[in-house]
């Protein structure tokens, strides 16, 4: 009966965090074969979206139209003083994930100028601000997939 109970208590926790945070978006939905590469100029950069999936989101103008950018927690760039400007040309690799009506493009490493950071892993999990910690791992992932596409 006790173990019945603990397993209730962590599928009504996991459903409330899915519930803040909009669909949940795990390694299922990234596919590292329909990566893509979306270059253009940032016309809007939101901290904290309030659409899905939660996070932060950078509206880019390329040749072909706008692209909504996902680009995860965004205390994960304030970390490592990566910034995103109106103006600022912007390279992204990722792949585009459909969610409700709207295509969002899920960022996995993104370039201005010099400046590259991984903002998500190979399996589509977004990586977190940890500290040091996560200020080292998001710069070495940058620099392990900067040849990527």
């Amino acid at each position: 009966m006790a173990v019945l109970a603990g397993a209730l208590l962590l599928c009504s926790a996991a459903q409330a965090q899915r519930g803040k945070s909009g669909p949940a978006l795990h390694s299922a939905a990234y596919d590292l074969s329909k990566e893509q590469s979306v270059q253009g100029t940032v016309l809007k950069f939101v901290e904290k979206s309030s659409a899905a999936p939660s996070g932060a989101h950078v509206i880019v103008q390329t040749g072909s139209g706008q692209v909504d950018v996902h680009l995860g927690d965004a205390r994960l760039l304030q970390q490592n003083n990566f910034t995103l400007s109106e103006g600022n040309n912007v390279r992204v690799v990722g792949i585009t994930h459909t969610i409700g009506d709207s295509n969002v493009f899920l960022a996995r490493l993104v370039q201005v100028g010099n400046n590259l950071i991984a903002v998500r892993s190979t399996t589509g999990i977004p990586y977190v601000s940890a500290g040091i910690r996560g200020k080292q791992i998001s710069r070495a992932a940058a620099k392990q997939q900067a040849g990527a596409r």
